[in-house]
């Protein structure tokens, strides 16, 4: 066995000196290693550290003869049978960093060395570790600021594509690429929304259309999950090339000059914008630390200049649908009747309220040549736009037809035309249509799927009810449809209501009912039809505590004098 040497004093002071001033884990090895070999001679020794794989531990030094693990490789206490004294804890305070194995058994004299060298080598393994991440941590701010400091004409530019054209020159810039391309989503924040080709730079738009992903999958969709890295072409310095392929992009849509490839996804705050690609940028894969966090810095600005132009946009489309919408509910309001008609049999008085800027509803009261007066009352399925055009085109057919046809006749006409006109849709409207005879004040009444017409017997102090005669309009086409007839009096009350009427809640999901709408009926029936509409809707607006509704609400008031 070689003898070992005793350090001197002085020996000890600078080996621990040098273990302090090392820059790297590497020297603070070597340094480690020749301070041992000193004390220990050919005594088999490993040092190993604790590794977060599977409780394995990593080897970084092996000494002496006869070690039986070598090299560095992960390692396993099994793979070294010593006992527990044989087994130095390398510890720095409270957290065990790893252990050092001994082949032999050590005198407490030197056993004391060892442990103390073990000490100041953590000590110094944890400060070069926190130093690395200072550094870094530095790096990645100045990263920031300068990403910060390019970009910040850009959020005064208001024009998107010149946005987009700097944002591209200026990453492409960054790593010198020789060509780009920046791919946004066509919803900001809607990663399923799809991406599309913003811009290119230096690339054909035609070559990038035709780049698809491995196994087919769309590409570069697939990149938006995925950190900003480097790939490169050449097998070993990025394993997913190995096959030829690189970054998802299959190896047939690889070009010959393509060599290397910078993926940078657009995000920030949990937003993903889109993702710019960089090709062959002028960049070492065996480094690639430094340049990524300045590129994912940018990445975070890009996306939110590309998020705030997704905002501006929306922003800009709110406002021209809001006033697009206010001229749509202007002309839907011009559209219902201006004025009762001219009669003095009859009192009316009408009222609809849409649930959105437009609705669904429609009322109308038009008075034929012979002076008989036709009303309609009728509602299509939803609210909103899609409602009002079926209703626009329904008002058209209704009123050229009404006056030439029994309201039962009406309905079949009206049915074929609202079945194609929704065709699949399972859209459909309900109706219900009511011919008043000017000199025999006889009721003619038909109503397609549409709430019960109500009417106030003067005489008898009750209410009479009408129901449908058959289905709504749209639902199925051929239907021939029934209809009701009866003859009204001095003091009568007709009144014909949508089902947003009855079916409106209030704060406890109670709905208005039927069963109030007749009360309130019973109650105002004396007191004209214009008090009649208002109490309805007072009572409506106090049990709801509001004065617009979930569905459009429509109610229409006729009483005989």
């Amino acid at each position: 066995m070689t003898p070992i040497s005793a350090p001197t004093d002085r020996a000890c002071a600078t080996t621990l000196a040098e273990l302090h001033a090392a820059r790297s884990q590497d020297e603070l090895e070597r340094t480690l290693a020749t301070a041992l070999e000193r004390r220990l001679g050919t005594t088999a020794a490993a040092l190993c550290l604790a590794d977060d794989i599977g409780g394995t531990l990593q080897l970084r030094l092996s000494l002496g003869d006869g070690c039986p693990v070598r090299g560095r490789q992960r390692v396993r206490a099994e793979d070294w049978q010593l006992p527990a004294e044989r087994r130095l804890p390398v510890r720095f305070r409270s957290h065990l960093l790893g252990e050092f194995w001994l082949g032999r058994a050590l005198d407490a004299g030197l056993l004391h060395e060892i442990e103390d060298l073990l000490v100041h080598y953590a000590t110094a393994l944890v400060n070069l570790t926190l130093n690395a991440e200072s550094r870094q941590a530095t790096e990645d701010y100045c990263a920031s600021l300068q990403a910060l400091e390019e970009g910040i004409v850009l959020f005064q530019e208001e024009d998107p594509a010149a946005v987009t054209a700097r944002l591209l020159s200026l990453a492409s810039s960054m790593v010198q690429a020789t060509a780009g391309a920046l791919y946004v989503l066509r919803e900001v924040g809607k990663p399923d929304s799809g991406l599309r080709l913003e811009q290119a730079l230096g690339i054909p738009d035609v070559l990038l259309q035709s780049f698809t992903g491995i196994d087919g999958c769309a590409w570069p969709d697939v990149l938006l999950d995925q950190p900003a890295h480097l790939a490169v072409r050449a097998a070993g310095a990025d394993l997913d090339g190995a096959d030829g392929s690189m970054a998802m992009l299959a190896p047939e849509c690889v070009p010959p000059i393509l060599q290397s490839l910078v993926v940078l996804p657009l995000r920030y705050h949990g937003v993903q914008a889109g993702v710019c690609l960089l090709f062959n940028p002028l960049l070492d894969a065996s480094q690639p630390r430094d340049f990524l966090g300045r590129l994912q810095s940018f990445g975070q600005l890009a996306a939110a200049l590309l998020h705030r132009l997704s905002l501006e946009a929306l922003q800009a489309s709110s406002v021209t649908i809001a006033r697009e919408l206010e001229i749509a509910e202007t002309i839907q309001k011009r559209l219902l009747p201006e004025r009762a008609p001219p009669t003095d049999e009859y009192e009316f008085a009408w009222s609809t309220i849409a649930a959105k800027n437009i609705g669904g509803d429609y009322l109308d009261l038009l008075t034929s040549d012979l002076g008989d007066i036709y009303l309609a009352c009728a509602d299509a399925s939803g609210h909103g736009i899609n409602s009002a055009l079926l209703m626009s085109s329904f008002r058209a057919n209704y009123r050229g037809n009404a006056a030439w046809q029994e309201p039962n006749e009406l309905a079949a006409l009206l049915n074929r035309e609202v079945v194609h006109e929704v065709g699949p849709t399972g859209m459909f409207i309900t109706a219900a249509m009511v011919r008043l005879e000017r000199d025999t004040k006889r009721l003619s009444l038909c109503s397609a799927g549409h709430n019960p017409t109500l009417l106030w017997r003067a005489a008898s102090q009750a209410i009479e009810s009408f129901d449908s005669n058959g289905p709504p309009l749209g639902f199925v086409g051929g239907v021939e449809y029934e209809g009701a007839e009866t003859t009204l009096a001095s003091g009568d009350v007709v009144l014909l209501f949508t089902d947003g009427v009855t079916e409106a809640t209030n704060a406890e999901l109670d709905m208005f009912g039927e069963d109030r709408l007749k009360a309130l009926l019973a109650q105002h029936a004396n007191d004209g039809a214009e008090r009649l509409l208002t109490a309805v809707r007072t009572a409506l607006a106090e049990f709801t505590g509001r004065d617009r509704y979930d569905d459009d609400v429509s109610m229409l008031v006729v009483k005989v004098r």
